[in-house]
Order: C-alpha cells, then sequence, then structure tokens
C-alpha cells in the first residue's frame, strides 16, 4: 500500500476542532460587532488568530498528534487500496462460486480484526490498536494475493508451454540440418526466447503455489490469533506470540518480491508488504510484555 506522509500542519488547521474554534469565533465576533462595533467583534477572530499561531509551533510537532495522524492517515489508505484490489479482483474472476467463498473467507478476518480493535481498547488486553493495525493490513494483503493469483492464472493460460516446446524441437531439427543460407543465430535466439518462456511460465505456476497456500493459512492463523487473544486476553507472554503470529502471516520476501511486478501491472501505485510503514511507531496504548 503506497503511502506518502500527511502534512501535519493541514490536518490541524481542517481538524474538527479547529473548524468549529474558528467557526466559534466567528460568531462570537459578529454578535459582539453589533452592539459594540467592528473593533470589539475583532477581538474574538484576533485571539482565534493568536492561538492558531501559538498552536501551530507545537501540536504539529507532539507525538501523540502525529501518531493520531499517522493512524488516520493510514487507515484512509487501507480503504482506498481495498476498494481498488476488490473492484480488479471483481473484473477478472471468472469462477463466481470461487470468488463468493473466498469473499466470504476474507470478510470474517475483516469480522476478526474489527473485533480485536474493540478488545484493543480495553486496557486489561496486551494488545495495542498499532498491533491490530498490522493485523488489518493482512486482511488487504490478502486480497493482494488474491489479484496476484488472478493475473498469473491470465498469463498462465495464454502459454501453451506443449505448443512452446514442439517449436523448441523443430528448431532444434532446423539447426541440426541447417540448409545453406539459413541464419543459425537468429534460429538459436529464437530457441533461447522459448525456452525463457517456458522457464516463465514453470515459474508462475510455483507463485500460484505458493499463494494458494497462504490463501489457506493466513485466514486459519489469524483465527488461531483471535481466539488466542479473546480466551486468554491478558497473558503474559502474548506479544511475542503476537509478533511471532503476524510475521506468519505474510509471504516470504522473495515471494513477495515477485509479485509486486505482477501487480504492478495490473494495479499501478499498489505496493506490497504494508508492515514496513509500522516501523518507527510510538506506541500509546498498553505496550506488550
Amino acid at each position: 500500500m503506497s503511502e506518502n506522509k500527511p502534512s501535519y500542519l493541514k490536518e490541524m488547521l481542517v481538524s474538527q476542532g479547529n473548524l468549529y474554534a474558528a467557526l466559534g469565533a466567528l460568531a462570537v465576533g459578529a454578535m459582539l460587532s453589533i452592539p459594540f462595533g467592528f473593533g470589539i467583534g475583532m477581538i474574538p477572530i484576533i485571539g482565534f488568530a493568536a492561538g492558531e499561531a501559538i498552536a501551530a509551533m507545537y501540536l504539529p510537532a507532539s507525538v501523540r498528534f502525529r501518531n493520531r495522524v499517522d493512524s488516520r492517515f493510514r487507515a484512509q489508505n487501507r480503504e482506498t487500496t481495498r476498494n481498488r484490489l476488490l473492484k480488479e479482483i471483481q473484473t477478472r474472476i471468472k469462477n463466481r462460486t470461487f470468488f463468493d467463498q473466498t469473499y466470504k473467507i476474507w470478510l470474517r478476518m475483516r469480522e476478526r480484526v474489527d473485533s480485536l480493535y474493540r478488545h484493543a481498547e480495553d486496557t486489561r488486553t496486551k494488545i495495542s490498536v498499532q498491533d491490530v493495525e498490522r493485523l488489518h493490513d493482512t486482511t488487504v494483503e490478502y486480497l493482494y494475493i488474491w489479484l496476484a493469483k488472478l493475473v498469473i492464472e491470465d498469463r498462465a493460460a495464454s502459454v501453451n508451454p506443449k505448443e512452446i516446446e514442439q517449436r523448441i524441437a523443430l528448431i532444434d531439427r532446423e539447426i541440426s540440418a541447417a540448409k545453406p543460407g539459413v541464419d543459425i543465430r537468429q534460429l538459436q535466439r529464437a530457441r533461447a526466447e522459448y525456452v525463457a518462456l517456458v522457464e516463465r511460465h514453470n515459474r508462475m505456476l510455483s507463485r500460484k503455489t505458493a499463494i494458494e497456500a497462504a490463501m489457506l493459512s493466513m485466514p486459519d492463523q489469524l483465527e488461531e490469533l483471535y481466539q488466542g487473544i479473546i480466551t486468554n486476553p491478558a497473558s503474559a507472554g502474548f506479544g511475542s506470540r503476537l509478533d511471532e503470529m503476524s510475521d506468519k502471516l505474510r509471504l516470504q520476501e522473495d515471494i513477495e518480491a515477485e509479485l509486486s511486478g505482477e501487480i504492478e501491472a495490473a494495479l499501478p501505485g499498489v505496493s506490497f508488504s504494508m508492515q514496513r510503514q509500522y516501523q518507527g511507531i510510538t506506541r500509546q496504548a498498553v505496550p506488550l510484555k
């Protein structure tokens, strides 16, 4: 999920509380200007402007304020990416029954994450909102690899390995019994391209197998993690288990690198492995032990 840093000053200025304060200052100024004149009516507005200047010097630098803005910004990006992925999946899906079944699995993952958000607000639990956000991103990542599977299936369907192998065999016969005037180098170049095409096709099938395994394991491991939180929310050793489980919910880096190119071609601007955006976050909730 691609993400640019928000402008903290802009977020402060357009925040709901700040807008209400501005409207309040204007309303008070308007009421005072009726009996006392324009000069007195400007006092609340000047006071508001002075307060804005002071707040602009300190509030955007606040760690707590930045974490709150970052969290909202990530949520917006997550929703945008999720909608784009779902739309692209629906345009590519061919088996409606499979789509309904997989979509139902994904919805259950979302329900579990929504429930964990509520548990993260409970001070008795050892899970923070940021930890749940990592799991929330996993549900978007599930859509990502689902789309990658569909992309690979489309590309694999355009290649017939048996036909390619027959062409390679034909080229081999032409090379071994080359007639005068035949350009051997061009034949060898064509053979190398066909061989590379078959190799890419085989790699795509290997990636598809890895994706299918991930699509089976991710919901199961999320469910296991969810049940562990629900049954024993105050477990002292829960923090390390959460980190271990959340890491297992993600594909290996080599597979991830392969998938990035597939999705970037189909859906520019959507990148893989959203967990990286949480590096450096300062937790405001109860820290994991």
